[in-house]
């Protein structure tokens, strides 16, 4: 009757309200230039560390500027953020999933105005509140869990170390010396709800001891079915203890199965984990990565079994991280990531470059099977049936080289060996520029029929694509 009375029509639900439940579709918060563009970019470049620009279909250019942050601001810095968005960027901006701030602009005098009004914004004591940087081949901002701001298991703080490492590795967010991008990492505790498994350099706090147990507060506070069913090795179990004479229900902990993750403390508020007394720290992996390119996606290894927490800088870890960073630097072949230089050159050897101690703690002692056997990757290979089954792109691709006339090929190749005793390699849009008034897409085929010819060969960082003959440069001689 409530509802009949405050005029709810049960066939049309929504007449005559109002509401703001549920997120609005997220084409509503799309600059004009990403939406008038969507799905129909060609490419992008990456024209200096923190600057981006992407190339539309239609000839459209924006271009981004990426802002490390942190992932805990302030409502003062976000109005920041809104004042430079609406000054510049028509009110539009982007959060990244690595707590980075993208301003977007589609002319190169925004562009400048744009980033030097961004370098000029620092804090009291000189500290960037907008540094531009994290792209291509360096130091990305790093993503972390929540810490001793807010979570209840963290067996080191994150926001803490995660600004002490970034200080000192900030050189590399703002360049691109590195072979291939890095990608850092953090999570407080074993139950990582930030994806450190799969990043270059994972920083992964670890407690060392059980659970404290408060016989007096465990019956009263908690489930205890709830607590014993929390525990992934089977380390809890309901018990009957003495306290001050009496018997009360509690729990028990097998020590020596306990791993320490602290999943009994989120069911029990009388079970807490965290050591005050200086067993609490972090482990240092090395070698994952998400992306396909040269190799699978990897996990993780630890290389650093516990560093303890030396608050407030924790000098010993980011020494280690800089260590390892620099030697990767020197060390690695270009476009090859951290866990790929290390897989080339063998642990052992990783080992001894990075002046770190090998223990039996380093061990990995993984064995489910389906670490081996789940498919981890979209890279495989054609069978013959599936060869068959894309006979249809074959002949798309043919379609799109026979409307490549010879001249148009004679065009580029005269074009590279006019210039090829100052330069091997070009971008793309210096293929626009030679043909002008052609669409995008008609030169892309040019390009594409030429490479098929095995005339002209590609580089691409996975970013940035660049063209030269067959047979030039110092790629080609290596």
């Amino acid at each position: 009757m409530a509802f009949i009375s405050s005029g709810y029509n049960p066939a049309n639900p929504m007449e005559g309200r109002n509401s703001d439940i549920g997120p609005r579709p997220y084409d509503n918060f799309f600059p004009p230039v990403i939406k008038n563009n969507f799905g129909k970019w060609l490419y992008h470049e990456i024209l200096e560390p923190g600057v981006l620009m992407h190339v539309a279909e239609s000839g459209d250019k924006v271009y981004t500027v990426r802002c490390g942050a942190a992932r805990t601001v302030s409502t003062v810095y976000i109005r920041e953020c809104c004042e430079i968005a609406d000054k510049y960027c028509g009110g539009h901006l982007r959060f990244t999933t690595r707590n980075n701030v993208e301003f977007m602009v589609t002319d190169e005098e925004t562009l400048k105005a744009l980033k030097a009004d961004l370098s000029s914004r620092k804090y009291d004591k000189g500290s960037y509140k907008f540094p531009i940087g994290g792209t291509g081949a360096g130091v990305t901002n790093i993503v972390h869990t929540q810490g001793w701001v807010h979570c209840h298991t963290p067996a080191t703080d994150a926001s803490g170390p995660v600004k002490a490492v970034m200080d000192e590795v900030f050189s590399d967010f703002q360049n691109m010396r590195l072979p291939a991008p890095v990608r850092i990492s953090l999570a407080c505790c074993l139950n990582m709800c930030g994806a450190v498994h799969c990043s270059d350099i994972g920083i992964v706090g670890i407690h060392r001891k059980p659970p404290m147990i408060d016989h007096e507060w465990v019956d009263q506070l908690c489930e205890i079915p709830l607590a014993v069913a929390a525990c992934p090795v089977a380390a809890v179990r309901p018990s009957k203890e003495d306290f001050n004479g009496q018997k009360v229900n509690s729990i028990a902990i097998k020590s020596e199965r306990c791993m320490y993750c602290g999943n009994c403390y989120t069911m029990c508020p009388a079970l807490p984990i965290s050591d005050g007394q200086g067993g609490d720290g972090v482990v240092i992996m090395v070698g994952g990565k998400v992306s396909n390119r040269i190799s699978m996606p990897k996990f993780s290894k630890v290389v650093v079994h516990y560093i303890p927490n030396e608050t407030p800088r924790w000098p010993t870890l980011t020494k280690t991280i800089k260590h390892i960073i620099d030697v990767y630097a020197q060390h690695a072949r270009k476009y090859e990531r951290l866990g790929e230089w290390a897989e080339r050159i063998g642990w052992e050897k990783f080992f001894e470059l990075c002046d770190l101690e090998f223990t039996h703690h380093l061990i990995d002692d993984f064995r489910d099977p389906a670490y081996y056997t789940w498919r981890q990757s979209t890279q495989f290979k054609f069978t013959d049936a599936a060869l068959h089954a894309y006979e249809g792109a074959a002949a798309h691709a043919a379609a799109a080289h026979a409307a490549v006339t010879e001249d148009d090929k004679k065009k580029v190749i005269d074009f590279l060996e006019s210039k090829s005793g100052s330069k091997t390699k070009f971008y793309f849009n210096n293929f626009l520029e030679l043909f002008e008034g052609a669409s995008p897409r008609k030169v892309k085929d040019v390009l594409s029929a030429l490479i098929a010819d095995e005339k002209l060969m590609y580089w691409s960082s996975g970013s940035t694509t660049m063209y030269g003959l067959k047979g030039s440069g110092k790629k080609e001689e290596d």
